[in-house]
């Protein structure tokens, strides 16, 4: 099993990949031996992640992008087209949030968090499975959230898009399992990341509300979401299809 694990030689594109958990999972990634390819809005964070993995022997490039812009993601595609030929996977955790009732939810931001986090998925998903299917054992990782499977107070737009993303998941698994390629989601529950960090620190966020809410009694670390992610798209999980990885301490059980 450990070694189908290792990814030598093979390239694996990495959404929102300069914070949080799409950072966690491309340091895992380049660990098992990926090539990363590291996409990102801000060139400076995706370079401080590129130097933890350089720094530790690991193999990154970085591509500026906005993943919620089609054309953004078209020539995404064709940049890692023409440098690799073929990638292994794609793990699509880019998004945001937004905190709201639906009634006092503007158009805009209906708009805005749905390009973040459904569109995003659906334009790379389109883009790069050309490339997957030419790699053996390819797969693609949708992120999305305990809250796309349970729900959340105020929460309407990220929820209904987290829970788009695990069943669009589902469908392309059906659609694309018979030519080789898998497609599975993974939904962490509360995680330590960047974003969530602040919102403690501001007051935005009760954290005893949070790991109340969690059966071990805590928030994830970053780490724990992003080595699952990393799992998931080797060989040693050739057989997971059109799953849905629950990965929150035991918080939709609560």
């Amino acid at each position: 099993m450990l070694k189908r694990m290792r990814l030598e030689g093979e390239v694996v594109v990495v959404t929102g990949g300069g914070a949080g958990i799409g950072k966690s999972a491309a340091i895992s990634l380049a660990e098992l031996g990926a090539t990363v390819a590291l996409v990102g809005r801000t060139l400076a964070t995706l370079e401080e992640t590129r130097s933890e993995i350089v720094a530790e022997g690991g193999v990154c490039e970085c591509f500026v992008a906005d993943v919620s812009r089609e054309s953004d993601v078209i020539e995404l595609a064709s940049s890692v087209d023409a440098k690799w030929g073929r990638v292994k996977a794609i793990i699509n955790n880019a998004g945001t949030n937004f905190r709201s009732e639906i009634a006092d939810l503007s158009t805009e931001k209906w708009r805005e968090i749905n390009a973040a986090n459904l569109d995003s998925v659906f334009f790379m998903c389109r883009a790069f499975i050309p490339l997957l299917l030419r790699a053996e054992g390819a797969s693609i990782l949708n992120v999305a959230s305990s809250f796309g499977v349970i729900g959340n107070p105020k929460m309407p737009v990220y929820c209904a898009t987290k829970g788009a993303v695990v069943n669009l998941s589902r469908q392309l698994a059906i659609d694309y399992g018979r030519k080789g390629l898998r497609v599975n989601s993974i939904c962490p529950g509360p995680t330590l990341s960047p974003r969530v960090r602040g919102y403690i620190e501001g007051g935005q966020t009760d954290v005893r509300a949070l790991q109340a809410q969690v059966m071990l009694g805590r928030l994830a670390e970053c780490h724990e979401i992003g080595d699952v992610a990393a799992f998931l798209v080797t060989d040693a999980s050739s057989f997971i299809n059109g799953a849905t990885i629950v990965v929150d301490g035991g918080q939709t059980i609560n």
